[in-house]
């Protein structure tokens, strides 16, 4: 069964290693600290950042494509989820490292020793992006295939998401008229019922470039209705990063 469901960021900045006096990154790292996956066997962690939708065979990889030699990352992962879910879901498993947006939340320790099960969708924003509804067809179906082979593990669903990248002149877009706006209505959104947060993927996308709309789109099919165990959110560098759970 689905137990538990989270949002994470993926931003390599928020290591430690890379910047340790960045004061907003040590909340951000404290509120995953303080992430529960106590009452769960397995994590699936849904990634917005490769070329096509899949799920991983192996979950290892690196930050080598960002000039960092020395950030590695490897868990264990569950063979038979892993087979159960790119089954139902359609999709080819993908065979290579796991992209950035998987490899920097388990840096950040979440899920802890549990295995983990890697998911990525299309990537809409940066380089090469592929059409949103591309994403979010995807989305739909990878939430419907957890909820059709979840039933024998007790399963963590994480969304690896960023909101907006406009919120100050610091950020990729600098300040974007209406982004702070929207990540603001998202917040309220997340905390009250992820499924609130249906109307306002297209306006995250297109006003302020969300890289996480896919992920959080998988929450939003699979935690209608369920209680907020507190959020936190931050944007340092002018991208809104999401540190939350609900069960």
């Amino acid at each position: 069964m689905i137990a538990h469901g989270a949002v994470v960021p993926h931003a390599p900045v928020l290591l430690e290693e890379i910047q340790p006096s960045l004061d907003e990154g040590r909340r951000v790292r404290k509120a995953i600290e303080e992430l529960d996956f106590s009452k769960t066997d397995v994590v699936v962690l849904v990634s917005p950042h490769a070329p096509t939708a899949g799920i991983y065979e192996r979950c290892e990889g690196s930050l080598r494509g960002f000039g960092i030699d020395d950030a590695e990352a490897a868990r264990d992962t569950d063979a038979g989820l892993s087979r159960a879910l790119s089954l139902a879901w359609g999709r080819e498993p993908i065979d290579g490292p796991i992209d950035f947006g998987i490899v920097v939340p388990l840096l950040l320790g979440v899920g802890g020793d549990l295995p983990m099960v890697a998911a990525s969708l299309p990537q809409t924003t940066g380089p090469r992006p592929r059409a949103l509804s591309e994403s979010m067809d995807a989305a739909r179906g990878l939430a419907d295939a957890l909820a059709t082979v979840a039933d024998a593990r007790r399963v963590a669903v994480v969304a690896s998401a960023h909101s907006s990248a406009g919120l100050s002149a610091r950020a990729p877009l600098t300040e974007v008229s209406g982004a702070a706006e929207v990540d603001r209505e998202l917040v309220e959104a997340l905390e009250s019922d992820p499924a609130r947060i249906e109307n306002l993927l297209g306006p995250l996308h297109e006003v302020g470039q969300a890289c996480g709309v896919g992920p959080l789109s998988v929450l939003r099919h699979l935690l209608e209705g369920w209680r907020s165990e507190g959020l936190t959110y931050e944007a340092p560098y002018g991208v809104g990063y999401m540190v939350g759970q609900w069960s």
